[in-house]
């Protein structure tokens, strides 16, 4: 299964991308989306706009395609889904290429550039296995000993 998910917001282009894959069966697995505050209703798979929790859906997953969300992306990615991720540039002036790129960089998800790639990154995500996420050591101790060095 394929969960799609918008988060809190809107990004009715994903959700027309996939829908129309669905109906002309280029993905052929079973689709499910959180459509968020979208005006566009999808007609080849179901949806609902918000729930409490994902995590069910998360765990019957086999691929969650996602909009590059801070909260979304970092919690795929700590639980080591297999994640696609479409950044969302019509929200706060492209804010979400930072943190997507790093997480592609470092393997944890793949970035779908581009809505006409998404069936293809859907088929990579199948296939790749992802990098496990380790967070960064804590670095604020350091950096406060350093200035206190500078007083």
């Amino acid at each position: 299964m394929i969960f799609l998910t918008v988060g809190t917001a809107h990004f009715d282009p994903l959700i027309e991308e996939m829908d129309r894959l669905v109906e002309q069966g280029v993905v052929q697995d079973k689709v499910v989306a959180q459509i968020g505050r979208g005006s566009y209703m999808p007609r080849n798979f179901p949806f609902f706009r918000f729930i409490r929790s994902l995590n069910t859906a998360y765990d019957w997953a086999d691929v969650i395609v996602s909009t590059g969300g801070a909260g979304t992306t970092i919690e795929c990615v700590k639980r080591g889904f297999r994640l696609v991720v479409v950044e969302n540039r019509t929200l706060m002036e492209g804010h979400q290429a930072q943190l997507i790129g790093e997480m592609s960089r470092k393997k944890h998800l793949v970035w779908c550039r581009d809505l006409s790639d998404l069936a293809d990154c859907i088929t990579t995500a199948k296939a790749l296995t992802f990098a496990p996420f380790m967070p960064d050591k804590p670095r604020a101790h350091i950096l406060i000993e350093d200035l206190l060095r500078l007083l």
